[in-house]
């Protein structure tokens, strides 16, 4: 039998959940496996090997685009709300001024849970659900079918997500429209919402207090990686801890790589194969790579505030921009510049040996996983102690014997 269980497997799969939704028959339904990711999985006796899952499958599907690159950043946004330059809010309030809707990741407090979904929004009020950085797998639930349903209206729908939640939507919708615009972003690779909850619920253990709020990227501090938790106590009052990734096992673990979903490390999109009408993330390494478009030395752009690489793959893109981006200030750059400091423009992420233990050691509970990397971070800390003792002449001498 020839469906997309036969044809997938979990480094080609990413969860998108486009099969399951296309299938006429409804035989296909995604279930979680034990490291918290979902899959297909198909009801032989509903399923009549129509092909249409196969069909609509992207995930490996690439298409050459035409890209022009810049260095970006909104004119008047609060940029404090915003994990780099603040493109997707400008986009996204025009979108909505204009009585569009716009869908992106949301992190919601429901049933006393932190939970990561994606969610549609008509009204600018709400737009600060979708802002910042969640470096988790979001629930995708019906968004391809109420954006079918949109486009069958004529509405203005903006679209944001990962580049195969993008390949996932256009497989679903088996066509394009002028009225969807899309906007993906750079992406390293997403962990499982399972073992995000498994972490807030270690540190709600630990503390004795509930997590009322979390956030990857808090710009209070300026353009870095800091985190921000709000910690609520049981007679309702809140406190805010800030953190630097290392100090948060979770976060580092994204950053280091070790927790992603398997597909990820074997990324078709992480590649100049774009999926989305424009790409943004952060512009790392502006500094070395166009310093003249900072404010330091003449330019318009603040760095301190953070600055977005921003990706035109397509005319529906440049469209997007020309209507919805006039509060955007943006310079020429290039692919190459851009992916300088940005590997995910060129490779997916390496897999690594650590991911392994992690997810062994997640099936047993988290404290099992904060162990491990409180070892590992300890030892860490411990070289870079040493390193730090070592005399200035002495590393400059050993580094001459290198090279």
């Amino acid at each position: 039998m020839r469906n997309i269980i036969s044809e997938k497997n979990e480094t080609n799969c990413c969860g998108c959940g486009a099969c399951s939704k296309c299938c006429p028959r409804h035989a296909i339904y995604m279930e979680e496996d034990e490291n918290g990711f979902d899959y297909p999985k198909i009801d032989e006796s509903k399923c009549t090997e129509c092909g249409k899952c196969l069909k609509v499958c992207s995930f490996e599907k690439k298409e050459q685009s035409r890209k022009e690159t810049y260095a970006a950043q909104a004119k008047d946004a609060d940029l404090e709300e915003n994990a780099s330059g603040g493109i997707f809010t400008v986009l996204a309030q025009e979108v909505l001024k204009r009585k569009g809707i716009v869908y992106g990741c949301a992190m919601l407090y429901e049933n006393q849970n932190l939970v990561i979904k994606h969610i549609g929004i008509d009204k600018i009020e709400e737009l600060c659900k979708l802002k910042g950085s969640k470096y988790v797998q979001s629930n995708l639930e019906n968004v391809y079918v109420e954006i079918k349903r949109h486009m069958e209206h004529n509405e203005t729908v903006l679209f944001s997500g990962t580049p195969c939640q993008i390949a996932g939507l256009r497989g679903y919708l088996q066509r394009t429209y002028a009225n969807l615009y899309t906007i993906e972003i750079i992406c390293h690779g997403v962990p499982s919402a399972k073992l995000f909850q498994n972490y807030l619920g270690y540190i709600e253990s630990k503390e004795g207090k509930k997590i009322a709020g979390f956030y990857f990227r808090d710009k209070s501090s300026g353009w870095k990686l800091y985190g921000k938790m709000i910690l609520e106590n049981r007679d309702g009052s809140q406190k805010e801890r800030y953190f630097e990734p290392e100090e948060s096992s979770y976060y580092q673990m994204f950053l280091n790589g070790y927790t992603y979903r398997k597909s990820c490390y074997f990324c078709p999109f992480a590649s100049e194969y774009r999926q989305g009408d424009i790409t943004i993330g952060d512009y790392w390494g502006i500094e070395l790579v166009h310093p003249e478009y900072l404010k330091k030395y003449g330019g318009e752009i603040e760095k301190e505030k953070g600055v977005s690489c921003l990706i035109v793959n397509n005319d529906q893109g440049r469209t997007m921009l020309a209507k919805y981006g006039s509060n955007i200030i943006k310079y020429p750059s290039s692919y190459q510049r851009a992916a300088k400091y940005n590997a995910q423009l060129v490779q997916p992420s390496a897999l690594k040996r650590q991911r392994e233990k992690v997810m062994k050691l997640q099936k047993q509970n988290y404290a099992c996983v904060e162990r491990w990397y409180q070892k590992r971070r300890n030892r860490i800390l411990f070289v870079r102690k040493l390193r730090s003792m070592i005399p200035k002449r002495i590393k400059i001498f050993i580094r001459k014997i290198k090279v």
